[in-house]
């Protein structure tokens, strides 16, 4: 027992190395200097795990095969980051030198003039080591502001002994036979069981992690065939209050109020843990998850692909951290090798070896396809993962209001799978968003 609790909190943990703020504290920082023709240079990275041991040991490979660079690393957690470049970056110091960014903030520090545009000192060679979807998150008007590092996408995790004990087929991992959403809740509502009758199920059918927030919720209208927010990232004039978005809110609303295949109140990383906990029978939630379940002993599951609607498109959702380098940095030659170190071949391989979240390089999918340790159950996820990647990856929107978007699209969704008239609070969000993004049009 004291095992799966460990590795339920290893679950959680590892749920937040993309998304979730980390606890740790930041090392100090010194001042930067230059002696002995070694050019130091300034790195704020993140803190969470597996950054706060994975990136040291990078470093350090990295200032073995250029012992004329040296690395100082600040590392921070998530939010701390996006407040250390606003008030550095913003005040235009040169350091950090290299930053990580969130993929959809790269617009909004595009438009700051915080970022140095890095399209020069890639060879057209270097650029196609990144995948497309991952390496548009990091364009802002035809120019380069930062590199793509790591990806993300999300799969169908389902409990193999209910599928069984209800008589259920296993799921077909093809995704050319991925299910509907409509036939996910289906399975949802023979899988869910309420034996004391008193309304509040012991399993529920269905868990969809990350359900307020825009990275995963933005793919149910997407599949439709809506949109997330304007071409030039600028309006939502009239896309959040379209039928494809009614129709999406609708079905997340009678996930949890008229069909009950769903816990309410419950927060992303406790929805993690419910799945192996046995309180789901399905989860919708993030590739990365594999090496946490993995683990746990007793605990019998499966993946298939991400549901999209009946007569919509596939679509789901990607993106991560990327690298960028400070517009007033007075050291980026040696801040774009490191960059580059750390997501190129062949140390993107190194990383992800360490990491073991989806890549962002081609290269890095090579060496996942040809080896044997990635065709085999359960990481033979990643060859559904690649796929993914390269068909039906989308973005989070580019947007320089990328933040103010997110925070009132996750009130809206939130409100709306607690029962909230779905016109009224589409309406309203559509109008504060394009409030928002007026100071920028």
């Amino acid at each position: 027992m004291k095992k799966v609790l460990l590795l339920l909190l290893i679950l959680v943990v590892s749920f937040s190395t993309v998304f979730a703020q980390g606890s740790e504290e930041s090392t100090k920082p010194s001042t930067e200097t230059e002696s002995d023709g070694v050019t130091e240079i300034t790195f704020l990275s993140s803190s969470v795990k597996p950054y706060c041991t994975a990136m040291p040991e990078m470093i350090a490979a990295f200032e073995e095969e250029n012992p004329d660079i040296k690395v100082k690393l600040e590392m921070l957690p998530t939010k701390s980051i996006w407040e250390m470049v606003e008030v550095r970056l913003g005040a235009k110091e040169s350091t950090p030198d290299v930053v990580f960014t969130d993929g959809p903030l790269v617009t909004s520090y595009a438009f700051k003039d915080y970022l140095e545009p890095l399209d020069s000192y890639f060879t057209e060679e270097e650029l196609s080591q990144y995948l497309p979807v991952p390496l548009s998150a990091c364009q802002v008007n035809g120019k380069m502001y930062a590199t793509p590092f790591l990806n993300s996408s999300q799969v169908l995790y389902y409990n193999t002994d209910m599928f069984d004990a209800a008589g259920i087929d296993r799921l077909s991992k093809d995704p050319a036979d991925r299910l509907t959403w409509e036939e996910v809740v289906e399975l949802a509502q023979k899988l869910t069981t309420d034996k004391d009758n008193d309304g509040v199920p012991e399993v529920f059918g269905l868990g969809i992690v990350q359900i307020s927030r825009p990275y995963q919720m933005l793919t149910m209208p997407e599949s439709k065939g809506g949109q997330a927010i304007g071409k030039d990232g600028l309006t939502v004039k009239g896309i959040l209050t379209t039928d494809e978005w009614k129709e999406a809110c609708q079905f997340i609303q009678d996930v949890f109020n008229k069909y009950n295949v769903s816990p309410k109140g419950v927060s992303s990383s406790d929805m993690l843990a419910y799945f192996p906990s046995g309180k789901l029978a399905m989860c919708v939630g993030p590739d990365y998850n594999v090496n946490a379940y993995s683990q746990l002993e007793g605990f019998n599951w499966d993946y298939a692909p991400y549901p999209y609607f009946e007569g919509g498109t596939p679509v789901t959702p990607s993106g991560s951290w990327c690298l960028g380098v400070n517009k007033n940095s007075d050291k980026k030659e040696a801040s774009v090798k490191l960059i580059k170190y750390l997501t190129q071949a062949p140390g993107c391989i190194k990383w992800f070896e360490m990491d073991g979240h989806l890549p962002t390089n081609v290269n890095t999918m090579a060496f996942i396809a040809e080896n044997a340790k990635y065709k085999e159950w359960p990481f033979d996820m990643f060859t559904l993962l690649n796929y993914e990647s390269a068909n039906t990856a989308v973005p989070r929107p580019s947007t320089p209001s990328y933040l103010e978007y997110e925070s009132m699209l996750t009130n809206a969704f939130e409100d709306i799978r607690n029962g909230a008239d779905i016109d009224e609070t589409l309406a309203n969000t559509e109008a504060r968003i394009e409030k928002s993004l007026q100071k920028y049009q």
